[in-house]
């Protein structure tokens, strides 16, 4: 955003944000804006497989991204200004002309975009991410976004990393507050919320999909975490 102050809904969170900023989106986020009266900016969407032909690792490269550290807005220091607003008005360009190498060129501009973005973290104390997790627990985190979502055990996931349950949760509990079957709760009740707000899914299908074998049992635990029932919080996002 360049110019103007906007409300964004970003997985049902409402937060205010104030040009110059950037807003990061992970994939499979349910966003939105309000009204964009008296705003200006740039949207750049691309996929993360794009970049694997340049060896990019996403998150260490634009670790807003990152899900062990992620941030919905980074205000712009005055230092990247100038860069962050060239990056973007050049990739636009490029893609308006699609010149010989255009591609290339929005691959090795993104790369540049991610460069100013570290830039601006550092330059800008309060923009470094609060909490600094162990190697272990911000792999737990990142598999957490992986999609599509389902019903994962506690064991399930602690095997995959390649530990034992009791270790992880206790690693998970003292880093983060919360323990192993907390946050795989609390994510698949977000990938169900994001299902029943944008996407034409019975309440039935969505428990499914996300690996319930019982829907009432979904039910339940929908209710239990957000005092609605799915169906009456698909009726107040559409």
């Amino acid at each position: 955003m360049t110019d103007g102050a906007r409300l964004l809904n970003i997985d049902f969170r409402r937060i205010r944000v104030q040009s110059p900023s950037l807003v990061f989106v992970p994939p499979g986020s349910v966003h939105f804006w309000g009204s964009p009266d008296g705003t200006l900016g740039f949207v750049l969407s691309f996929r993360e497989e794009s970049l694997q032909s340049q060896t990019t690792d996403l998150f260490r490269e634009c670790p807003p991204f990152d899900p062990a550290q992620f941030r919905a807005v980074l205000p712009v220091t005055n230092g990247s200004t100038e860069m962050v607003d060239f990056c973007f008005k050049r990739i636009s360009t490029e893609f308006a002309n699609k010149a010989e190498g255009y591609e290339s060129a929005h691959i090795a501009l993104l790369r540049l975009l991610f460069v100013e973005i570290r830039r601006c973290l550092l330059r800008n104390p309060s923009n470094r991410p609060t909490l600094k997790y162990s190697g272990l627990v911000a792999r737990f985190l990142r598999s957490l976004s992986s999609r599509p979502y389902q019903v994962t055990s506690a064991s399930g996931v602690a095997r995959s990393l390649g530990v034992s349950r009791s270790w992880l949760n206790q690693l998970v509990r003292r880093e983060t507050g919360a323990n192993l079957t907390d946050h795989l709760q609390r994510q698949l009740i977000l990938e169900s919320k994001r299902l029943l707000a944008h996407s034409d899914l019975n309440v039935s299908e969505i428990a499914y999909q996300l690996g319930f074998r019982d829907a009432s049992y979904f039910t339940r635990l929908f209710r239990q975490a957000e005092q609605v029932s799915p169906r009456e919080f698909r009726e107040t996002y559409r």
